[in-house]
């Protein structure tokens, strides 16, 4: 709610406003902040240098970040607004300058979306306080005059959540209360596998004689927003082309079908954005949604789950750090990808406000200035997408990326054709009387492509081929020949594996061309910051001497790794310690079966825990992608289905 600004003799200049924020320690509490912005006469010159309109996008500007708080000066043309957002638990301060500020409240529905309730309008000198509970959108009321607001975060804004407003009611299926005799399935994780899980239960489900509810639980506040999706950059492609992104392995032509309804100009081979992938999801659910049966309900919890443990006969406890306990018939996992391991938890010296640790869940990249050198940890995928995130039209300063072999994704065919044939490839690799090794998996496909080139094909052909037997491969590789294609093949295998859409290749080879991006081979020695940069030392691959540079910034682009230790998911603990699930010796994920049921120690498979997704690298190493999620999905919730009907019997 708006609150109009007293006059005080303590009043605040923006310097000043500093000074006393720097006097206090520790978080902000709202008492603090509010009497601050109240107090702060906030003068249009010292705030003016701060003022960047921008044609495309609301501007971030720092003033100043510390550790425990963050001052910034927010530019909003005409018309410009903001997502439906929570800040994550940080407390928010505004204040307007200049301008008339819309600030719109939404409450959460039963299907994850959220509805409009009361909006307010905000004028000069007016502040307005959240102590980060509050989902709410900021928008500039005037379609002819720039919007100008200071806000003061504390602790300093890691991300902000985004909600899916909704223009309708929900379906049916998501207001129906759960039938006494219901039986329960909970799935754990709300991005493509645990959304697509769930569609396929609806779709399914909608045959069986029994009742079911269905409770998918997701600690992010958008469904179907995973890592891959979450993005609102246009710039940001798929990296597979629109035919090959169906969510559906029976439907190949659904995604195609979507995109063309968008956009009538769309082709089966562009490589679109990514931030329309959500909604193509999120529509998947609703329309079998809307022609459920009344034995099925269901409900979607922003939330994150803390507890999970079997009944003594069959089914799961649930619980939630909102406070949430459910009692589940069977239980699927379908976490997603870890956030990245910080390499420089051991170099780094000085203050921390300028490392940026996770660039998918943080809004430090809008704030990083065009004249600003920035360093990034890693040269994958991660790289790229931050890379085109801070490729606006005004940058003059440099970007470097490190890592250890200095590799970058390779690029998709400019033309798409055909996945070439492997006649005999697997049969010579899983010769029964030969041992299969990571030499002679690797030699045998580099002989494979020079014959396919030698007929016409190109690598990326031979790659798309062979994808259907990795599970087949993996599973005849003992420990030691894993452990040493993670060490030495992984990255040459990804880089092969996962391409670039030919547009962001071009784009990426335009900014090498120009000098304002390099690549380099190396490996990062120290990190020491003060408030205003980094000096970063790091050594070259191939060279002696270790180079040093000044910058501005440093974003850990490392990106989910290999290994699956469980880390932001201490639930799984528990269960790992009594044997009712397993890790792989090598940490990948969890031990499963064919159908995706969890193995314990017994070695029996878990006919009401399932699990889809990353955790199954361990068994398929392929688990990441479209092609294999779907399918798994579709597979998980047969299985889940034909365990309850089973039971019930």
């Amino acid at each position: 709610m708006a609150e109009t600004a007293i006059s005080n003799q303590n009043q605040y200049s923006l310097v000043s406003l500093v000074e006393e924020l720097d006097a206090r320690i520790g978080v902000l509490d709202e008492p603090t902040v509010r009497q601050l912005l109240t107090q702060a006469n906030l003068d249009w010159p010292e705030v003016a240098p701060y003022v960047e309109p921008r044609a495309d996008t609301y501007a971030r500007r720092w003033v100043v970040r510390r550790e425990n708080y963050e001052v910034l000066v927010l530019t909003w043309s005409p018309s410009q607004g903001s997502v439906a957002h929570d800040h994550a638990g940080s407390l928010c301060g505004l204040k307007v300058i200049k301008g008339q500020l819309t600030e719109q409240l939404y409450e959460k529905m039963p299907d994850g979306r959220v509805q409009r309730t009361t909006a307010t309008r905000i004028g000069p000198q007016e502040i307005s306080i959240d102590p980060g509970l509050i989902v709410h959108s900021l928008a500039n009321s005037a379609s002819n005059e720039v919007l100008v607001t200071v806000h003061i975060y504390s602790p300093p804004l890691r991300d902000i959540r985004s909600y899916i407003i909704a223009e309708n009611l929900p379906p049916r299926l998501f207001l129906r209360a759960a039938r006494p005799e219901a039986k329960v399935i909970a799935i754990i994780g709300g991005g493509f596998s645990g959304l697509m899980t769930l569609a396929n239960l609806i779709r399914f489900g909608n045959e069986a004689a029994m009742p079911l509810h269905f409770i998918l639980i997701d600690r992010q506040t958008s469904i179907g927003d995973g890592v891959a999706y979450r993005t609102t950059n246009a710039r940001h492609l798929l990296n597979v082309p629109a035919r090959r992104m169906s969510a559906w392995p029976d439907m190949p032509d659904d995604f195609v079908a979507f995109a063309q309804s968008i956009d009538p100009q769309v082709g089966p081979d562009d490589f679109l954005p990514r931030k329309i992938y959500s909604h193509y999801l999120r529509k998947t659910v609703s329309d079998f949604a809307q022609a459920t049966g009344e034995h099925l309900s269901a409900e979607v919890l922003h939330d994150e789950v803390t507890h999970l443990a079997p009944f003594s006969s069959s089914g799961w406890s649930v619980r939630t750090a909102g406070g949430r306990s459910v009692q589940a018939d069977l239980a699927i996992l379908a976490l997603g990808h870890l956030p990245p391991n910080d390499p420089l938890a051991n170099t780094w010296s000085g203050p921390r406000v300028r490392y940026v640790t996770d660039p998918w869940a943080s809004l430090a990249l809008s704030s990083i200035e065009p004249d600003e050198p920035v360093l990034l940890i890693g040269s994958g995928l991660t790289a790229i997408d931050t890379i085109l995130t801070l490729n606006r039209p005004d940058r003059v300063a440099p970007l470097i990326a490190i890592s250890r072999r200095g590799l970058i994704p390779l690029p998709h065919l400019r033309l798409q054709r055909p996945a070439a044939g492997l006649s005999g490839f697997a049969d010579e690799c899983l010769n029964p009387a030969t041992t299969m090794t990571i030499c002679r998996l690797a030699s045998t496909l580099r002989r494979h492509i020079a014959t396919a080139r030698d007929s016409g094909a190109e690598w990326q052909q031979v790659i798309d081929a062979l994808r259907p037997m990795i599970p087949r491969l993996w599973n005849c590789l003992d420990v030691d020949q894993r452990s040493r294609f993670l060490r030495h093949l992984r990255p040459f295998w990804e880089i092969h594996r996962h391409r670039m859409a030919p547009a962001v290749a071009n784009a990426i080879e335009h900014l090498r061309r120009e000098k304002r991006l390099e690549i380099v081979a190396g490996s990062m020695i120290a990190a020491t910051a003060d408030a205003d940069g980094i000096d970063v030392t790091f050594s070259r691959r191939g060279l002696s001497a270790p180079r040093t540079a000044r910058v501005s910034w440093v974003v850990n682009c490392t990106g989910p790794g290999a290994h699956n230790r469980h880390g932001t998911h201490p639930f799984l603990r528990p269960l790992l310690d009594a044997g009712t699930i397993c890790n792989d010796e090598l940490g990948l994920g969890l031990l499963t079966d064919e159908s995706g049921r969890a193995i314990g120690v017994s070695k029996d498979a878990r006919r009401d825990l399932l699990v889809a997704g990353t955790l199954r690298k361990a068994t398929l190493w392929e688990s990441t992608a479209v092609a294999e999620l779907r399918q798994q999905a579709q597979t998980i919730a047969h299985t889940a289905l034909e365990a309850l009907c089973r039971g019930q019997a």
